[in-house]
């Protein structure tokens, strides 16, 4: 029987249809070959790339960084307009990264120091500061007649009982004037607090909290057999805090001034060491005393101790010290020159003349007795032995 189909249809067989199929394999493979083998022979074959810069000019202004030192705004003054952010353009060839220097806490190179002190910016931060005299900030600090100040401000001052003798005006003075300089301190300053006897403490806190590392020493190969007192470890000695003037400490201070009992003793070397060991170290301290002092627990170890600052490189403060009721003493005038300070010596009679009559009611507080709290040991039992660091 013949086939009736089309001829298109009887001719494309399976045998020719498998056939068509691989001839077109065979060229699509063999048009695959062809363009690759072109892109990989100009991949390889692909000239060097050479790389111009462009012509580097003669000079080339350094890139320009800005940097603001922010000026804070004492509350002691009056509505004046908030200053404008000083901007001081800078070379960025100096390693630093960012410079924010807030002048209400200059620390480190750029320290407010007491009056009369030659440090200053100088022209290490451009014209925007003007000449080399520096600048200068109303930070000043009156404590007894003695100008001072800085941004950290420590207060050591004796409460030992010898401020009663006669008829007690020397113990009033000095929680008059103490009373003052605290209320009158500007917002900018932060402010320690050290009181002193025979042992030492810092002024918001009660001797009791640290008297178990006190003892109570005596010459026992001398007749008289004089007393003194010594911590029996330096490192146990209490940190003293840095506080706000701006913040409620301000009236724990002076509730301390007021309130607390003086105690017996005249040591100058512990509460010297408690303020140089602050952290930061002060710009200024102010050192208040009515006593004396034997050498080896005065001048002898605060020189001492100051050698050892200066051979760690640490800044040492400007020291003022003040002799309240006696007429000279060259403990205190070597102490404020060990800081570059000043030394002044001031009679009731002439506090009074100047600032009236002044009189503080007793303390509540009970008085704490050195001689039963304390425990009685031989004098080279411990030994005055420190190191700052």
């Amino acid at each position: 029987m013949p086939d009736s189909r089309p001829f298109y249809i009887r001719w494309f067989s399976r045998s020719r249809f498998a056939m068509v199929i691989g001839i077109s394999l065979v060229i699509h493979f063999i048009i695959g070959i062809f363009f690759g083998g072109a892109v990989i022979f100009d991949m390889l074959t692909a000239p060097e790339p050479q790389l111009e810069a462009p012509a580097i000019p003669q000079s080339i202004d350094p890139i320009k960084r800005e940097y603001k030192i922010k000026m804070k705004r004492s509350q002691q003054q009056s509505a004046a307009p908030l200053p404008m952010p000083i901007i001081a353009e800078i070379p960025s060839d100096l390693s630093l990264d960012n410079i924010d220097l807030s002048l209400s806490n200059p620390r480190s190179d750029v320290r407010i120091r007491g009056a009369g002190d030659g440090d200053g910016t100088g022209q290490g931060f451009g014209d925007g500061f003007g000449d080399s005299s520096g600048f200068e900030l109303d930070l000043q600090i009156d404590f007894f007649g003695i100008k001072g100040g800085g941004q950290n401000v420590v207060f050591v001052i004796d409460f030992s009982s010898s401020l009663l003798e006669g008829d007690g005006h020397k113990e009033s003075i000095m929680r008059a004037e103490a009373t003052r300089v605290i209320e009158e301190l500007p917002m900018e300053v932060d402010f320690g607090l050290i009181f002193f006897g025979g042992p030492a403490w810092p002024g918001m806190e009660d001797v009791r909290e640290s008297a178990d590392n006190w003892v109570y020493t005596r010459k026992v190969s001398e007749a008289a057999v004089p007393t003194t007192f010594r911590p029996k470890k330096w490192s146990r000695l209490p940190k003293v805090r840095w506080y706000g003037s701006d913040t409620g400490a301000r009236k724990r201070a002076l509730t301390a001034v007021r309130k607390t009992p003086t105690i017996f003793g005249t040591v100058f070397d512990v509460p010297m060491y408690m303020a140089l060991t602050m952290n930061p170290v002060p710009d200024t301290i102010f050192f208040m005393t009515d006593g004396q002092c034997d050498p080896d627990r005065g001048i002898n170890p605060i020189q001492k101790m100051i050698s050892q600052m200066k051979a760690m490189g640490k800044p040492i403060p400007v020291i003022h010290t003040v002799g309240l009721g006696i007429s000279g003493n060259s403990q205190l005038e070597q102490i404020a020159r060990l800081g570059n300070g000043s030394t002044r010596f001031v009679s009731t009679e002439a506090y009074f003349r100047k600032n009236g009559n002044v009189k503080f009611p007793p303390t509540d507080d009970p008085v704490f007795s050195t001689s039963s709290n304390l425990e009685d040991a031989p004098i080279d039992k411990y030994p005055i032995e420190f190191k700052i660091k």
